[in-house]
């Protein structure tokens, strides 16, 4: 395990833990509770907002025949899955993925740190807008006449 990982898999946990401590001594601990499970509902509001704005994204460009933005919902639905998740760190980060200023910078960083790591497969027969055309082809077997198919069922070898 590379110190990386185990700073976020013992770190984040610990770091959250020590914030929690911090805020019940500064605010009370009922205050703290309710701080942290105020950001259940609030995280599957925003979840499901973006995921109603994406798919009324998504029927919008297809009617117009464009390529819809889906960054933009992704991040406001992983903003709210951070929201969702109890602590004070992910909400922070959950509402700064959601905020619209901070939403592009994220955007941005995203896109080319997802660009640099997969590569898009295109499929044959299937129109994508902005990129060439993919024409399907016929693979003829030089073996055979071109107007001729091959016998169905098994055929005897002698």
């Amino acid at each position: 395990m590379s110190f990386r990982t185990r700073l976020l898999v013992f770190g984040y946990p610990l770091l959250e833990v020590a914030t929690a401590y911090g805020v019940a001594m500064w605010i009370g601990w009922g205050w703290m509770l309710l701080l942290i499970l105020i950001g259940f509902p609030i995280g599957f509001a925003i979840m499901r907002n973006a995921g109603d704005a994406a798919m009324r994204d998504l029927q919008q460009a297809t009617a117009a025949g464009r390529e819809p933005d889906s960054g933009r919902h992704a991040l406001a639905f992983v903003g709210g899955l951070l929201v969702a998740i109890p602590g004070f760190w992910s909400d922070l980060v959950g509402l700064l993925l959601v905020i619209p200023p901070t939403q592009r910078l994220f955007r941005q960083s995203a896109r080319t740190w997802l660009s640099s790591r997969f590569t898009m497969v295109r499929m044959p027969g299937v129109h994508y807008p902005g990129g060439g055309d993919v024409i399907q082809g016929t693979v003829i077997h030089t073996d055979q006449p071109p107007n001729s198919r091959p016998e169905a069922g098994p055929r005897e070898i002698s």
